[in-house]
């Protein structure tokens, strides 16, 4: 019976995460995976950015709630109205064999400058989705005796082919601007909006009619930057970062059927660890949040113009069913290479709409990477 209990526990957790509104996998650190996010996001930084997330939801249960994330973006700044070309590949485990997601996505993006500070890029990604489900390790309830259990054989019967393939669009907007002030030597904002599934896929494993919801995601976030030497050239501050103090202060906002979702906090990098908390809730009162997110990291220069990132979070749930699930883990790891590039014809031309006497603005849009 124990191992019964378990196994509908673990179904009931199943429905309460994916329910039938089909919602997306959710990761605390959406800042370190805007390619995920929002389309847009790619070639929004200079050079390639590598991005790996792993994310270990409610541990506790006996099946395993985990998703795999790893996407890859490159700027192309040498092409007009390029922003650049990114690929995502995406695996989400709903139960240990139970439900199984996979997902490869291709995307572009248009980068519009606006005046000498400010920017913005559109981007659309095309993915194919793989979605499996084990029939085998389901519990129906005609298998069930009130006193013995799991005993009879269920009347249902499985479609032969357990495996789902559609393809699956989604757009976004990016728009971002940089300024200074007497306080701070850089300010840098951006702001995102995104539309995933645009045409609804269908997600029926039994022939009906089950269109996957539209996600709305919007993000937004300010970088302060302190003492950051900030009327230097790009490329001349990085030795200067290790000094800087930076703020970063986000939001985001996710809507899929009746799920909604708010998160709102702050990270700081100070020298070369990161710090962070940041609350997610259901409804817009903080007192009433869902969850408290602990972020610790690390930014291990390795070049001027190469890095490494190493964030980990924890997210302590508030809520009564903590001592059910536990608390969820969650690991990111960044590799940044500033200088690559696909068309390399030299680094301080006047192009993409800019004269060479507004090189600084331009490249003030570049920097301030968190």
């Amino acid at each position: 019976m124990k191992k019964i209990s378990l196994t509908i526990l673990t179904i009931l957790a199943l429905m309460f995460v994916k329910t039938s509104v089909a919602q997306d996998p959710l990761f605390s650190q959406f800042y370190n995976n805007p390619v995920y996010y929002n389309p847009a996001a790619v070639g929004l930084n200079p050079g390639m950015r590598a991005r790996f997330h792993v994310r270990d939801q409610w541990p506790q249960l006996p099946g395993e709630l985990r998703t795999y994330n790893f996407s890859m973006d490159i700027a192309e700044r040498h092409i007009p109205g390029s922003g650049g070309l990114g690929l995502a590949i995406m695996n989400d485990n709903a139960g240990t064999g139970y439900l199984k997601t996979s997902a490869v996505g291709l995307s572009t993006s248009v980068r519009v400058p606006l005046q000498e500070n400010m920017v913005t890029q559109v981007g659309i990604m095309t993915s194919f989705v793989q979605k499996g489900l084990n029939w085998d390790n389901l519990v129906f309830t005609d298998q069930l005796h009130a006193v013995y259990g799991n005993i009879y054989e269920s009347a249902f019967q499985a479609p032969e082919n357990g495996n789902l393939f559609y393809p699956d669009f989604a757009t976004g907007g990016i728009f971002r601007f940089t300024e200074s002030s007497s306080t701070f030597s850089a300010i840098q904002g951006t702001f995102g909006l995104a539309v995933h599934h645009l045409f609804r896929p269908n997600e029926s494993f039994l022939g009906l009619t089950a269109p996957l919801p539209r996600k709305l995601a919007i993000t937004g976030d300010l970088i302060l930057e302190v003492d950051g030497m900030g009327d230097k050239m790009y490329f001349q501050r990085q030795e200067a970062n290790k000094n800087s103090f930076k703020f970063n202060p986000g939001f985001i906002f996710e809507s899929q059927a009746d799920f909604k979702t708010y998160a709102v906090g702050v990270n700081i990098l100070k020298s070369s660890i990161y710090t962070g908390v940041w609350f997610r809730n259901r409804t817009t009162e903080l007192t009433k949040s869902n969850d408290l997110i602990f972020m610790l990291g690390l930014n291990a220069p390795l070049s001027n113009n190469t890095r490494m990132k190493i964030n980990y979070t924890y997210d302590f749930v508030l809520t009564e069913i903590r001592t059910v699930t536990g608390c969820s883990h969650e690991v990111s790891i960044i590799l940044e290479l500033d200088d690559f590039n696909i068309f390399n014809r030299g680094r301080n031309t006047g192009g993409f709409g800019f004269s060479n006497r507004n090189y600084r603005s331009r490249q003030e849009l570049e920097c301030c990477p968190f």
